[in-house]
């Protein structure tokens, strides 16, 4: 009975003390990871496409209007290229510490809106008188040069300005960004897959414009009279557009400021 009882405790003792295989748990670490990984994938591919809701609204008809001139393929990569550098310089900039800036330049941005100062207000009405007097210079240029029928070559360098402009008028609306930069950082992936992450992001982000100039290249003689009638009429009206933006934010500033001075704000104070 003592003999037994002796190799019981001995059996006992083997299995509580046996060895891990370390082997099988090293080689189900990097099968996790990739599963983890392949999750947010997927996750910020659908964050990415309801993002894009946002910007092509805003560019579908710049963008096809680039496409319709005479130098469509560099024009439209400098244009998509502007985009691609705006979005994802910003949200590199909430990955390694948007919240450290807001919090550095959120008072300052609150008090300059509910209580500015003269100097504020006088830069205020500056800026707005700048933008009144480019739209009305922008309005007597376009009456002494009518526009062509023929829609002219567009800059890459130009083109690309247009997109990175459009992608920062349009970023108020781009809360789906503020979503997915969470969940890669909630992921806690290293400084490379974060990276990679955000590229991914954005290509998806991109892919719907993107779509109009891989139509271009792949059916260019049945696209090119779409684009370039939608080149021409964005040429004949665009400025128009234009025009009328630059003029009603000048005298909202301009409107404004002054009536900071008189004590009757236009713009609400909250």
């Amino acid at each position: 009975m003592r003999r037994c009882g002796r190799l019981q405790v001995q059996a006992a003792f083997r299995v509580s003390f046996r060895r891990p295989n370390t082997s099988q748990a090293a080689a189900t670490l990097p099968q996790r990871s990739r599963a983890g990984m392949s999750t947010l994938l997927l996750v910020l591919a659908a964050i990415a496409l309801l993002d894009s809701t946002s910007i092509v609204p805003l560019c579908i008809v710049p963008l096809a209007a680039v496409l319709g001139g005479s130098r469509p393929y560099l024009a439209a990569t400098g244009f998509l290229a502007g985009i691609f550098l705006v979005y994802a310089g910003s949200g590199l900039v909430l990955l390694i510490g948007f919240n450290a800036l807001f919090d550095a330049l959120g008072p300052s941005l609150s008090r300059w809106w509910n209580n500015p100062n003269a100097a504020e207000l006088l830069f205020q009405i500056v800026a707005g008188g700048v933008m009144l007097a480019f739209g009305w210079r922008l309005a007597m240029a376009r009456q002494s040069h009518p526009p062509s029928d023929v829609p002219g070559a567009i800059p890459p360098g130009r083109a690309l300005i247009l997109g990175a402009s459009l992608t920062l008028v349009g970023m108020p609306g781009a809360f789906p960004y503020f979503g997915a930069i969470e969940q890669i950082l909630r992921a806690e992936i290293g400084p490379v897959a974060t990276g990679f992450a955000l590229l991914f992001y954005n290509v998806v982000f991109l892919a719907p414009l993107a779509a109009l100039l891989v139509v271009r290249l792949v059916l260019p003689a049945r696209s090119e009279a779409i684009f370039r009638r939608v080149a021409g009429l964005a040429d004949r009206w665009g400025r128009h557009l234009i025009v009328g933006v630059l003029m009603l934010v000048g005298a909202v500033l301009v409107a404004d400021g002054i009536g900071w001075f008189l004590g009757y704000p236009l713009l609400p104070v909250g």
